[in-house]
């Protein structure tokens, strides 16, 4: 009996299958094109991502990135991969093997993700403050003048679910920022930080050598 049931949930899911495998290999690169947006080689789509920009903003991804929007992709993503550039000369760039779930960037001066970094259900990364800070300024305008600073993101780096990383932040090759941080400083290479504001409190790399040995 319940081989039949699955078997026949199995039947009933073909169409949306179907509809997936159509979003993800046309309609989703059609979107990419539209927009702009520069792909490397068998960059791999779940569900379309968000992607919108100012003009004369870029973004890139490098070969093989894939980004998951859909949460039958990914159990915990609730949302779109959005990839957004908010002023001229804004720039995305995403490495090769990178992989991003549900992810959000949002780019006025620059953010580099590195090769084989992989970015959690939710966080998001965004190298500006939206709107400034001074009240004042805020009655005049409410987003002119904020601040930005471009985020580095090295290579083999895992952002964890629901992280927050912040304008002017590195971090540095191997690095763990665990699921919910608020990166507001540089984090080291091979570093493992948590909380918020997020602080150093392991490092991956020994974590690895220990697993290994095990």
């Amino acid at each position: 009996m319940r081989y039949f049931a699955l078997l026949l949930l199995r039947i009933a899911q073909l169409p949306l299958r179907a509809w997936w495998w159509c979003e993800d290999r046309i309609f989703g690169p059609i979107v990419l094109s539209a927009r702009g947006v520069k792909c490397g080689k068998g960059v791999q789509l779940y569900g379309l991502p968000q992607v919108g920009g100012a003009r004369g903003g870029s973004i890139s991804l490098g070969a093989r990135v894939s980004l998951r929007s859909r949460t039958a992709a990914n159990a915990l993503v609730a949302q779109a991969c959005v990839l957004v550039t908010l002023r001229d000369g804004a720039v995305i760039e995403i490495g090769d093997d990178a992989g991003l779930s549900g992810a959000v960037l949002v780019a006025a001066a620059g953010i580099y993700v590195g090769p084989r970094t992989f970015v959690g259900a939710g966080a998001m990364i965004v190298d500006n403050d939206f709107h400034p800070l001074d009240p004042a300024q805020r009655r005049v305008h409410p987003t002119a003048g904020a601040a930005s600073k471009p985020v580095h993101i090295g290579s083999d780096v895992f952002i964890g679910a629901r992280a927050l990383i912040l304008k002017g932040v590195s971090i540095g090759d191997g690095a763990v920022v665990g699921a919910g941080a608020v990166v507001t400083r540089d984090v080291p290479s091979g570093a493992i930080v948590g909380g918020n504001p997020a602080r150093v409190i392991g490092q991956a790399f020994k974590h690895a050598i220990e697993g290994v040995r095990e």
